[in-house]
Formats: C-alpha cells, sequence, structure tokens
C-alpha cells in the first residue's frame, strides 16, 4: 500500500512538472505579474507620506531655479506648488504591474555613507525610469535619501531626469534637454521646507 502511495506521489510530481515546464516555456506577462511574489520597496508611499507631512505642517517653502546661464531665482512656494512639483516623484512608480518585472533589486551596505542602498535598475532603455537608489540609515532603517533617474525621448530631443529627495528637508530636480539639432539646455529646480 505504501508502494502504490509513493508511486502515486512520484507521478504526480513528474506530470506537475511536466505541466510546468511546458507552461514556461513562452513567457507570458500577464502569467508573470500573477506569480511576482517580489516586494520593492514602497517608494511611492514614502513621497506620498512626505508630501502629506509638508501638506499639514505650516512650513516655510521656497524654490530656487537655476538656468544654463547660471542665472537664479528664488522664490516662496505654496503648498499647492510643492505638491504639484512632487507630483514627479510620485509618477516614477516601477511597481506597477506591467513594467515591474523589467527591473532587478540589488541591496548592498555602503561603510562610507554608513547606509544600507536598494538599488532599482533596467537595461530596457524604452521605460522612463532607468534606476532608483534609495539610501537607508542602517541604524535605524529610515530613508535618508532617493535618487531616481530617468530618460524620455521624444520625436525632437532627449529629455533626461534626475531626482534627489532629502528626507524630510529638500528635494532637487536636475534636467537635461538635448535636441536632436544639437542645441542642449538644462534647468535646477531646488526646493525646501524643513532646513534651519
Amino acid at each position: 500500500m505504501k508502494q502504490l502511495i509513493c508511486s502515486l506521489c512520484l507521478i504526480a510530481f513528474f506530470i506537475g512538472a511536466c505541466k510546468t515546464k511546458k507552461g514556461n516555456d513562452i513567457p507570458n506577462n500577464n502569467q508573470s505579474n500573477i506569480n511576482d511574489t517580489t516586494t520593492f520597496f514602497d517608494i511611492k508611499g514614502f513621497f506620498e507620506n512626505e508630501v502629506k507631512d509638508v501638506s499639514t505642517t505650516p512650513y516655510f517653502i521656497y524654490t530656487t531655479i537655476t538656468k544654463d546661464d547660471n542665472k537664479k531665482d528664488s522664490m516662496p512656494l505654496t503648498t499647492k506648488g510643492f505638491v504639484q512639483l512632487a507630483q514627479q516623484f510620485l509618477e516614477k512608480d516601477i511597481t506597477q504591474k506591467d513594467i515591474k518585472h523589467f527591473y532587478k533589486e540589488d541591496i548592498f551596505r555602503d561603510l562610507s555613507t554608513k547606509s544600507v542602498t536598494f538599488d532599482y535598475s533596467t537595461s530596457n532603455k524604452d521605460l522612463d525610469v532607468q534606476s532608483i537608489d534609495i539610501l537607508l540609515d542602517e541604524e535605524t532603517n529610515k530613508v535618508k535619501f532617493i535618487l531616481i533617474r530617468a530618460n524620455k525621448t521624444t520625436n525632437d530631443s532627449t529629455i533626461i531626469t534626475q531626482l534627489n529627495w532629502n528626507k524630510g528637508k529638500s528635494f532637487l530636480i536636475n534636467k537635461s534637454v538635448l535636441k536632436n539639432d544639437g542645441t542642449k539646455y538644462s534647468t535646477q529646480q531646488y526646493v525646501s521646507w524643513n532646513n534651519e
């Protein structure tokens, strides 16, 4: 009786293995999304909490815009203006099911910054977000800094954007636009709300 049960289990195992192998010969995006159990760091949730904090706390928010000619304009920023600019960070969500599988996660400890770094990157040049680095304090495991690199190609130009977020204090948006005719211009926008 035990031999019969063992034989049946062995046959069921081989049939299941064959079906699994056959089903995986041609990857199906929908199938990979359904079976995806990888958990990425909740970057969007982090940004939402930061935006909520700034929106509900009476910080003095200001921004400095620097252009190619090094001309700087500094001015106060309303909460509404802050939220609109912060939207650029919220839009860089790589956890969406249709793109998540294009990214790989690497985690390493950086002794020089006393941080644990989560690195998400892709080799797919068609995707907007090319990489994200999240630095966590190695003692508290709380976010210290997030760096996002994005590329976008349009009919007449390539736009390279680097977005940096310093938790609870400031963010920076660097944009470089390279036109097909060879002309280039860049802007940098710094936003601060909790710097003593």
